[in-house]
């Protein structure tokens, strides 16, 4: 009985410390995440330790990957200030038109637009593309306008 309870007790002791993670005492957790923002900069911590590190006096976030503001998904509504006309920003905004919805983004080379909605900046970044800073949209009999901020 001894010579199968060890090796089994061996295998099963190898296996869990194989799962265990590296037993550095980062405890880490597939959906752990804790964000913290610092002026303009957003870190994102996927481990207890990492963000133990990041939130600390020295605010040591290395281990942490820093938000890009290309990957942030565009949820704020666009401006209305007059019936019909949609202002975008360039930070990127949706626009609820009458019959559609779509994500709007102002680059230097002039609008960009997606149809849809929780895209992000880099996705909206390969829409269609109107030079001139505004399009007119001819829905029924009324004309709807999005345009640069």
């Amino acid at each position: 009985m001894k010579t199968i309870a060890v090796p089994v007790f061996t295998s099963l002791s190898l296996l869990l410390s194989a799962c265990g993670g590296s037993g550095s005492g980062d405890y880490f957790n597939s959906s752990y995440e804790k964000r913290f923002i610092f002026g303009s900069q957003t870190y994102i911590c996927r481990s207890e330790r990492a963000a133990d590190d990041c939130g600390g006096s020295n605010q040591d976030c290395s281990a942490c990957e820093l938000e890009s503001p290309a990957s942030v998904v565009i949820t704020q509504l666009c401006v209305q200030p007059v019936t019909n006309t949609h202002k975008v920003t360039v930070n990127g905004c949706v626009v609820q038109l009458s019959n559609d919805t779509q994500t709007g983004l102002c680059t230097s080379e002039g609008l960009r637009l997606l149809s849809g909605t929780n895209l992000t900046r880099q996705q909206v970044s390969a829409g269609a593309l109107f030079p001139s800073g505004s399009v007119n949209i001819p829905v029924g009999s009324l004309t709807e306008t999005i345009t640069c901020n």
